[in-house]
């Protein structure tokens, strides 16, 4: 097909809070040595399948950022464009941001741990500002309005800000003819594959999103989907979406 579309989905790769099982959200931690193997391991695969891209989107969270590099360095396409947009972030855990698994079910109780996980319109308890918080609001984030940044975010919150930039910036950048790479999180890229695939919340919520493996869209004229593929990756521990 002429008017073929590519749309590359990648999560980063395993990060030090993945590792210790804490909710991360919007916390700025970076990726562990295992996590640059796995980019490296991802760029491996694209190149093997001969899957390039003209554009690349990440959010501004530096796990995400530097996994962007570590693929686009092993891919030898420094070059190509990176386009940061917080609208891309880790849908935000409120106040369970920095906890264990454990310690939140020992708080709060494991049924409630599981709606916040899960569910699709249930947000958390919000992160109130402080000056310890795990959460840094700062000049990356100087464009938005104080309204805009959360305290925290349901799925369904996230599926609504990924819509955005969805809507305004990836569309035209793949209309123009332009294959595309979106470098994101467990949860933002559920949200962008319910966006692109017509999903029902439901259906979202029971996405799972392995770190560092490929998805790749086929998109015709229309951006409606005609082909879907999984790059196989190294066999590897799946960090749990928190």
């Amino acid at each position: 097909m002429s008017a073929t579309r590519r749309l590359i989905l990648v999560r980063h790769g395993e990060s030090q809070w993945n590792l210790e099982g804490r909710f991360t959200g919007w916390a700025d931690v970076d990726l562990t040595d295992a996590g640059v193997t796995q980019m490296r391991e991802a760029a491996a695969a694209l190149a093997s399948a001969g899957i390039t891209f003209d554009l690349a989107f990440t959010s501004v969270l530096r796990r995400c950022v530097r996994s962007q590099w570590v693929l686009q360095d092993a891919m030898d396409c420094m070059w190509v464009p990176i386009v940061p947009d917080w609208r891309l972030n880790e849908r935000h855990y409120g106040d369970l941001t920095g906890r264990l698994k454990e310690e939140a079910v020992r708080i709060h109780g494991q049924d409630m741990v599981n709606r916040w996980r899960r569910s699709y319109d249930t947000a958390p308890p919000p992160l109130l500002p402080s000056q310890d918080s795990p959460v840094v609001i700062d000049r990356r984030y100087r464009a938005l309005r104080p309204e805009q940044i959360p305290q925290g975010e349901s799925l369904h919150q996230t599926v609504d800000r990924v819509q955005g930039i969805w809507r305004e910036v990836i569309i035209p950048a793949l209309q123009s003819g332009q294959q595309v790479l979106v470098m994101a999180h467990g949860n933002s890229l559920r949200a962008m594959i319910k966006i692109i695939e017509g999903l029902s919340g439901e259906e979202c919520q029971s996405l799972e999103v392995p770190n560092a493996a490929p998805l790749i869209y086929e998109l015709d004229e229309t951006l409606m989907v005609w082909g879907k593929t999984q790059l196989t990756v190294a066999p590897r521990q799946s960090s749990t979406i928190l």
